[in-house]
């Protein structure tokens, strides 16, 4: 379930796309009232709404071969979040990924994952990365970390009334859940995308402020050769929160 863009709300789109520009070196596009963000394969919508409540989450796709790069990039920019004394989060096995979690713009949590499971993308995703792995071997770190390494949006965090329903919602259009979920958490999809499927009113980990709000976000998502038995479709997870799968 690939994804291909997001279009949601920020309370302030000068600080989000000054972040997205100059902090990640990401493509942005201006328009009036509104911002989008380009992220590898996939596009970011944000509308102004300086009234908006709570907190947003989205986790980016990287090279597992690119992580060590991306956590240096991090900790000299805008720096890392801690989970106690671990800034580095390996995941639940059934994941096989590990993730960095940093500060984003309008108080959202941004994460960096690198899921061992998906095919590496050296040499062809990325060209500067190419570049320095033809002249250099295996040593791809001697690289500098870059916009181009965010290969995707990995993860969007959506909250709705009732995550177990929602999750069975999903489960039933062959959107799979992972094991690790509980009554107000519940992540759902594939290596290629996933929702982070939560109750409001709880926090974004691993913070203790950043907290889930109702925030009207609409996915449209790909099915694809990593998440086979996806039933293409719109669904409507709560009011204003909406997925939509092409075929």
């Amino acid at each position: 379930m690939e994804i291909m863009s997001v279009d949601t709300v920020t309370r302030s789109t000068a600080e989000t796309a000054a972040y997205y520009e100059s902090v990640l070196g990401l493509p942005v596009r201006k328009e009036i009232g509104a911002v989008e963000v380009t992220v590898g394969r996939s596009v970011i919508r944000f509308r102004e709404d300086a009234a908006a409540v709570g907190d947003q989450h989205y986790a980016f796709l990287v090279d597992d071969a690119r992580f060590d790069a991306a956590r240096a990039f991090l900790a000299a920019g805008p720096g890392l979040l801690a989970d106690g004394d671990r800034t580095e989060i390996e995941s639940q096995l059934a994941w096989n990924a590990r993730s960095l979690y940093f500060p984003g713009p309008d108080r959202s949590v941004l994460e960096i994952i690198a899921r061992r499971d998906l095919p590496s993308t050296l040499g062809a995703g990325s060209a500067s990365v190419a570049k320095a792995s033809s002249l250099h071997g295996p040593d791809i770190q001697l690289v500098p970390f870059g916009p181009r390494d965010l290969l995707s949006v990995s993860e969007v965090g959506i909250a709705v009334p009732d995550v177990v329903g929602t999750a069975d919602q999903l489960a039933a259009a062959g959107i799979g859940r992972y094991p690790d979920g509980s009554e107000t958490f519940s992540p759902a999809g594939h290596i290629d995308g996933m929702l982070i499927v939560v109750s409001s009113g709880r926090t974004w980990f691993p913070t203790s402020d950043r907290v889930v709000g109702e925030p009207p976000v609409t996915v449209i998502a790909q099915a694809g050769a990593a998440s086979p038995g996806v039933v293409p479709g719109r669904y409507e997870l709560a009011p204003g929160r909406v997925l939509v799968v092409r075929p």
